[in-house]
């Protein structure tokens, strides 16, 4: 009885290498866009609420003193606020606060908040 000895080679051939790499890198590039989108994403979350937290902190500040209501701006954390005070009636004055800032790629962003204000005079 003869044994017949069927040739096995051990091991991978180069073509089947090639492709592993070729799919590994595919692999790779959509995993490192789907991070650069993650990094953007984590930016504009954290200006939005930044600003977010600036506007109420200027209505705050503005309703504290109701009596001295003017227009201004400022700057804060980077971020550019300004606000606008405009007359409704005798005792009622309209605030509108507006803060505006430039993401990492320099898209250009404005969060507003609008307020009504009882006033004694």
């Amino acid at each position: 009885m003869k044994k017949l000895k069927l040739n096995q080679d051990a091991g991978f051939s180069i073509l089947e290498v090639l492709i592993a790499m070729i799919i590994l890198s595919m692999s790779l590039l959509l995993l490192l866009n789907m991070a650069m989108v993650a990094l953007d994403g984590n930016d504009w979350s954290n200006n939005t609420t930044v600003a977010t937290q600036l506007l109420q902190e200027k209505l705050e500040q503005l309703r504290a003193n109701p009596d001295s209501l003017s227009a201004g701006s400022d700057t804060a954390s980077g971020l550019i606020r300004s606000w606008t005070v405009s007359n409704i009636s005798n005792n009622l004055k309209r605030v509108d606060v507006s803060i505006s800032w430039e993401s990492v790629r320099a898209d250009s962003h404005t969060n507003t908040m609008t307020t009504y204000i009882r006033t004694d005079s």
